[in-house]
């Protein structure tokens, strides 16, 4: 009988060293903006290289994306850049604590060019 426990509890801990817990600041975008978005980066404050695209495919309006960090990622606050695909224009949404938010609603006014979003 200890063999058969000793089994599954080994057997328990390679499945749970196999398995990949979400990330706390793990999010879904949300495009609530009117426009398709053809670019989406997520960077820390402090870095200006916006060079990762998270998004394989345009992001329609309507749509949604989940956006997953690695461990290597640091920090709560993070900074958003879209490019859009209709204009390849920019806008950035500032300030994001992504350690408290599950979904970011991304919102855009071209006619003031004013970039904001609301979360959950």
């Amino acid at each position: 009988m200890k063999k058969v426990w000793l089994g599954l509890i080994a057997a328990v801990l390679i499945l749970a060293s196999s398995v990949s817990f979400a990330d706390d600041r793990d999010f879904t975008i949300d495009n609530a903006t009117g426009y398709p978005i053809k670019f989406l980066g997520v960077n820390a404050p402090d870095d200006n290289v916006w060079n990762v695209n998270e998004l394989a495919s345009t992001l329609q309006n309507g749509g949604s994306f989940k956006v997953k960090f690695t461990g290597a990622d640091k920090g709560c606050i993070w900074n958003i850049k879209v490019i859009w695909a209709d204009d390849n224009s920019s806008s950035y949404f500032s300030g994001l604590n992504l350690c408290s938010i599950e979904v970011v609603n991304l919102h855009y006014n071209r006619s003031t060019d004013t970039a904001s979003y609301t979360t959950q």
